[in-house]
């Protein structure tokens, strides 16, 4: 049969944002670029917003691509209803005209009937059920009804669901124990782009940490750890990212305390930005009440930067136990008490030249991506 006679593989991306939302964009351009890279691109089409297409056209040069018009609105639940619109109405459409034969959504909320063909979906994580109450705050009522029933009904309609990290698959098969058997555990794609960053300086710098955007990141108590220990270190902290209204309460601590010499937020920087932030950094530091995989702390390992990390969820997991750790993630003394724990016994270069290889052996893109296409085949 001759390739255009085969059915294809739709790689349904309408789930990627604007502008980059973190992890769960990440995880979907690594893994067509694995695709890509390895020549298996001919058996997919993609489907996504418009406004995404040339980007992924730079990512995947030749490859087939739907584009489907954004809302106007760009508010959370306008976007959640289109994309249900979408996933409901368009792509069995897209299904008949293209020759699909399974489809891969690339996040949840993947429409609100089955498809005449296999479906694989990607939840990322099911934090807003398993975890409603993390620190201080709470997932409304609302929300957390909302996406019970998203999840159950995708869960429902999918053929295959793909769990991030065993923890993922644990806590999926705890709150919807009658979908376990479509359970399958694939780790999250990597690639970290090495060859565009500027070499280290020979001094290392400041503390990093990455991704402020949401409560459950729980930065706040990485601020207070590094205030009571600022006056013991020569080093800034460093946190890198935007810092929506919802966690505005990050930048009034720090201007009420006084550090705003010490403590320094960057907003939105692009990916080569950020991997110049870790490689020139002394320490990365993710203190997350919560992680369903945690790939900032891989690329960290990968780019040889000492890291630091909540012993919470997947990150123990993912990391493979090769990093520095405490607990319990909400405690700012534990946390202080690592920070300085660190600087009197630094790493040195072997050691994270050695978990460098680990990480980049375990998770390497084209391999999981090739994981990925085995089951897709497997489910035409």
């Amino acid at each position: 049969m001759k390739e255009d006679e085969q059915k294809k593989i739709l790689l349904n991306y309408i789930y990627l944002s604007r502008q980059h939302a973190g992890g769960k964009d990440q995880v979907a351009i690594n893994l067509l670029e694995g695709i890509c890279k390895n020549k298996d691109m001919g058996a997919c089409v993609v489907l996504c917003y418009d406004y995404a297409k040339a980007y992924l056209e730079q990512i995947a040069p030749g490859v087939t691509v739907i584009t489907v018009k954004p809302p106007k609105k760009e508010s959370e639940l306008v976007r959640l209803l289109d994309i249900e619109r979408v996933n409901t109405w368009i792509v069995p459409k897209v299904i008949r005209k293209y020759n699909i034969g399974v489809v891969f959504h690339a996040s949840c909320t993947n429409g609100l009937r089955k498809l005449k063909v296999p479906t694989v979906m990607i939840p990322h994580d099911i934090k807003a059920v398993s975890h409603r109450v993390m620190g201080s705050v709470k997932v409304a009522w609302y929300k957390y009804l909302l996406y019970k029933v998203m999840y159950a009904v995708d869960f429902k309609h999918a053929d295959k669901i793909i769990a991030i990290s065993k923890a993922d698959r644990s806590e999926i098969q705890n709150y919807y124990a009658r979908y376990k058997d479509k359970i399958v555990q694939i780790y999250n794609p990597i690639k970290v782009h090495v060859n565009d960053v500027i070499p280290p300086t020979p001094k290392k710098g400041d503390i990093v940490a990455i991704n402020l955007q949401f409560h459950h990141k729980n930065i706040i108590t990485l601020i207070k750890a590094f205030e009571m220990i600022a006056d013991c270190i020569d080093r800034n902290l460093v946190l890198v990212g935007n810092v929506p209204k919802r966690v505005a309460y990050l930048k009034e601590y720090v201007e009420q305390h006084n550090l705003s010499g010490r403590v320094i937020f960057t907003g939105f920087v692009d990916g080569k930005k950020k991997r110049e932030l870790l490689v020139n950094s002394c320490l990365y530091i993710n203190p997350s009440l919560f992680e369903g995989f945690g790939m900032t702390a891989v690329e960290a390992m990968i780019l040889k930067v000492p890291t630091l990390l909540s012993r919470v969820s997947a990150n123990y997991e993912v990391t493979k136990g090769l990093c520095h750790y405490y607990e319990p993630a909400d405690d700012v003394e534990a946390l202080a008490t690592a920070i300085l724990a660190f600087f009197k016994e630094p790493e040195n270069g072997e050691a994270l030249e050695d978990k460098s290889k680990e990480m980049l052996k375990m998770y390497d893109y084209q391999k999981i991506a090739a994981q990925y296409m085995e089951l897709f085949r497997e489910c035409l």
